[in-house]
């Protein structure tokens, strides 16, 4: 029995769930979908209050934004069945996602899917940095090459046990990013055991590149605020930027506004990155220790 999670925010839901229900159709399992508005503009929520009546969805609109932690951890305590697939709304699953989640035999706590991106860039030029990083940051390596699991776990796919989930829910981080890391790494002391297994959902909720641009330099504050609390939590980021404490501190002094322009110009990654280190190391080089 399965009790398939999908908080939204301003997306219109319909087609997402139209195929959780066709799949779920196709099996013998109990099948839920909770639908959970996190606050959503009025004018989207009558877009997908539609789905209130569709049967085996239970459709709910909080009035206001909590966040992408605290809606997922509400929306497992609502839930009614053992086994939760929690799902970003802006995904394609591919046509057998949840059977291959049911159906696998596994001793692993939680299953990461995955997600994929088309191997075409969008024909809007403003989305192809958002496809590019996705594409070669976030879809990298199918699941047999992640040797490291607690450092890769992504939230917008996975299965979980409900009640592992209620004794160990996600950090209540009220800004944008890394909720789903940290998560991830606090699972690694009990030696909780998570399997990547290839069962992409197709990533379709591109956006421009100034929101782009502007969501990862939030992610990087809230990065330096969850590093603070917990020191041992890393990433390709930090990790980057302990080793080369220097090259960390050459990036501070680079302009912000030519390092933006010149990755709009030309989708360069390494120029994000450069980006990404200069909004990690400003203001904190003494803090973490860079002298």
């Amino acid at each position: 029995m399965l009790s398939i999670c999908v908080p939204v925010y301003n997306y219109d839901a319909r087609p997402l769930v139209h195929e959780l229900l066709r799949q779920a159709d196709e099996m013998s399992e109990a099948v839920e979908v909770l639908v959970y508005e996190d606050g959503s503009a009025p004018e989207q929520q009558c877009i997908n209050q539609s789905l209130a009546d569709l049967p085996n969805v239970r459709y709910v609109a909080l009035p206001e934004n909590t966040g992408r932690a605290s809606i997922r951890n509400r929306m497992a305590k609502d839930a009614q069945y053992a086994i939760l697939v929690m799902l970003d709304v802006d995904g394609e699953p591919n046509p057998y996602l949840l059977r291959n989640y049911i159906s696998r035999p596994t001793e692993a706590t939680v299953v990461v899917g995955g997600r994929s991106y088309t191997s075409e860039p969008p024909d809007d030029p403003a989305l192809r940095l958002h496809w590019q990083y996705g594409r070669y940051r976030e879809a990298l390596a199918p699941a047999r090459f992640r040797p490291r699991p607690y450092l890769h776990f992504q939230s917008n796919n996975f299965r979980v046990d409900r009640q592992f989930f209620l004794d160990n829910p996600f950090p209540e981080v009220h800004s944008y990013g890394h909720e789903d890391t940290l998560w991830g790494q606090l699972l690694a002391p009990a030696g909780t055991r998570i399997e990547y297994i290839d069962n992409p959902v197709l990533h379709l909720g591109l956006e421009p590149e100034e929101v782009f641009i502007a969501k990862q330099r939030q992610a990087v504050q809230t990065l330096k605020s969850l590093r603070k609390a917990h020191p041992t939590l890393t990433t390709r980021l930090t990790t980057f930027a302990d080793r080369y404490p220097r090259m960390s501190q050459l990036a501070e002094l680079l302009p912000e506004e030519m390092l933006v322009r010149y990755l709009m110009r030309t989708r360069n990654l390494k120029v994000l990155d450069m980006l990404k280190l200069k909004w990690w190391i400003t203001g904190w080089a003494l803090a973490i220790g860079y002298s």
